[in-house]
């Protein structure tokens, strides 16, 4: 079961989200595009492109999920980029203003979707218990992977960014 492993807060200043872009849904029956998304930009290079990009946030690559109508949403595959960097041709972007984030490190099971399914309620409970209080105004969550993490490996640690402010 995926758990909690530590809770941070950090100020997010204004950035660009860099990568490719997918619909998806919240509808359980529909498939979900975002393993194959990703696995196609680490094999034709478009990671390894992204990130030659000014980034405001190295070391990880993100996985952006907003603009949400009714049970469809999009989900971008790429880079936490400096504001204002130049989108490569091809590359869809989201310019995201500054905020106060939480950054929840979740630990489980990558490879049955422990980890990714449990990561967005884990981190809002983790911002309750520090006396924050998540702010959906800003329209976005994300899931950011670490360089270094194994998605081959059976267990592993991603970060949920949330919006938040104080209570």
């Amino acid at each position: 079961m995926a758990f909690l492993k530590k809770m941070e807060f950090i100020p997010l200043p204004n950035v660009r989200i860099v990568g490719r872009e997918v619909v998806c849904s919240l509808d359980p029956i529909r498939e979900n595009p975002v393993p194959a998304l990703w696995e196609q930009s680490f094999a034709d290079g478009t990671i390894g492109m992204l990130k030659q990009l000014p980034l405001a946030l190295e070391g990880c690559t993100i996985g952006r999920m907003g603009d949400v109508k009714g049970q469809d949403y999009r989900y971008i595959a790429g880079v936490i980029a400096k504001e204002g960097t130049p989108v490569p041709e091809g590359m869809q972007y989201r310019d995201l203003p500054a905020c106060q984030v939480a950054k929840g490190y979740i630990h489980g099971n990558l490879q049955n979707g422990d980890v990714y399914g449990n990561a967005h309620q884990l981190t809002l409970e983790g911002i309750a218990a520090h006396h924050y209080q998540y702010d959906y105004s800003f329209g976005w969550s994300a899931e950011v992977y670490p360089d270094d993490l194994d998605f081959d490996s059976e267990e592993g640690t991603v970060c949920y960014f949330q919006p938040c402010k104080e209570n």
